[in-house]
């Protein structure tokens, strides 16, 4: 009878260990995080139909301007934030979005903002690319939004050594525009990331034109 009852007892522990384990597995995949991820996921689902969109417009435009559809396409502010040089420039510039529009500061962002945010990168740059002549491409101006918001909007010191590392690079080559990266474009964005985060502080139209 003894045995009986410490096999009894051993086996309720070990079903309430596993238990707990189920539960944590639960809280890791319960609905918060799922949405969290979903609506990352869609917002770079969107961000690639765009980058399709513009795709097409720089064939047809191809056909019907030649030579002359690059400038037409790559200098205008409301298609180059979704043009990218490669797949591979695309690939990874929607990866690190995906990464950054996980955290709750950035969750609330849609497409609709995105594209107002990525074609105000673009306008920013405007002077800058007819100035030199070399236009900026993709939509990585927005992706340094997005890490600037997520990096500056809470106080942690590893999230701080992150920005440096990403920003001070830039800053350092922000007048190199033959090395293939648009520097002025990621300073653009990383600037008016943080400038979103006064809102609280700063009630401006244009801050608020920044925020979802």
């Amino acid at each position: 009878m003894q045995r009986h009852f410490f096999l009894l007892v051993s086996n309720q522990e070990i079903l309430q260990q596993n238990l707990g384990k189920m539960l944590k597995i639960k809280q890791l995949f319960n609905y918060s995080n799922f949405l969290k991820i979903k609506i990352a996921a869609m917002n770079v689902i969107l961000i690639f139909a765009a980058w399709l969109v513009a795709f097409i417009l720089c064939v047809i435009a191809k056909v019907i301007f030649d030579d002359a559809s690059d400038n037409l396409m790559n200098f205008n502010p409301f298609v180059n934030g979704f043009i990218h040089a490669d797949i591979s420039h695309l690939l990874m510039n929607l990866g690190l979005l995906f990464v950054f529009f996980l955290p709750k500061v950035n969750q609330a962002y849609r497409f609709k903002k995105i594209f107002v945010i990525t074609t105000l990168i673009s306008f920013c740059y405007l002077p800058v690319s007819l100035a030199t002549g070399i236009p900026a491409v993709g939509v990585s101006g927005t992706l340094y939004f997005m890490m600037s918001r997520a990096c500056l909007n809470r106080r942690n010191l590893l999230l701080y050594l992150l920005f440096l590392i990403v920003t001070v690079p830039e800053l350092i080559q922000f007048l190199n525009f033959h090395d293939g990266n648009a520097h002025i474009v990621h300073i653009i964005g990383a600037l008016l990331g943080l400038l979103s985060l006064w809102e609280k502080k700063v009630d401006y139209a244009f801050i608020r034109l920044l925020n979802p």
